[in-house]
């Protein structure tokens, strides 16, 4: 894709992705790369940021012998993620008048 996305709107797709279910940062960048090629060293910084924002809380998990840190929305997180969704949807309409 020919438009690098901006931390602002990472951080809006990071909150969408784990509204529907708890991830883990691998999981999340692999979703994020459909659409823009990132590297995970971009994305955890990213992470923490919006962890010590109280946007989203980590917990350990153990699957098949593997340690993995999962991330989890929280109410502030939602709440931020139907405020940018509202933005989105502003920004979309003034993108698509132009072009």
């Amino acid at each position: 894709m020919r438009f690098p996305l901006p931390a602002p709107m990472l951080e809006f797709l990071i909150l969408a992705c784990l509204e529907k279910q708890d991830s883990y940062g691998y999981e999340i960048c692999q979703t994020i790369k459909t659409i823009q090629n990132i590297k995970e060293p971009v994305l955890y910084p990213i992470l923490k940021k919006l962890q010590s924002e109280k946007q989203i809380d980590s917990y350990e998990k153990t699957i098949r012998n593997r340690r993995r840190k999962y991330y989890t929305l929280t109410l502030q997180g939602r709440e931020e993620l139907t405020a940018m969704r509202k933005d989105w949807k502003q920004y979309e309409t003034k993108i698509d008048a132009i072009v």
